[in-house]
């Protein structure tokens, strides 16, 4: 998994790209993170590629070799990880996080 060819490259950047869309203009999470947009597509392609060899291969829905379930699931815990780091950083600061 570490190597991959362009179309897995390609779904894993869709999938980010959708999840990243959601969770930073519907959930409004964009004030909490402190590189914006981009910083939460990043966090959502590394957590898309991680995801998979973490929740395991689910075999019933497989686009070019990547689980498309484990794949969101670790877009979504990655960005929450990103978002929990930036919102301890700003309380560690002495910042508020509204």
């Amino acid at each position: 998994m570490v190597y991959m060819g362009f179309l897995p490259f390609l779904y894993l950047l869709i999938i980010s790209l959708i999840v990243s869309v959601v969770l930073y203009f519907l959930l409004k999470i964009k004030q909490i993170l402190p590189g914006g947009y981009p910083v939460c597509l990043i966090s959502g392609y590394l957590g898309a590629w991680i995801g998979t060899p973490v929740f395991g291969k689910w075999e019933f829905l497989t686009i070019g070799g990547i689980s498309v379930i484990p794949a969101i699931l670790g877009a979504i815990a990655a960005i929450f990880l990103v978002k929990s780091c930036a919102e301890s950083c700003k309380k560690f600061k002495g910042e508020s996080t509204a």
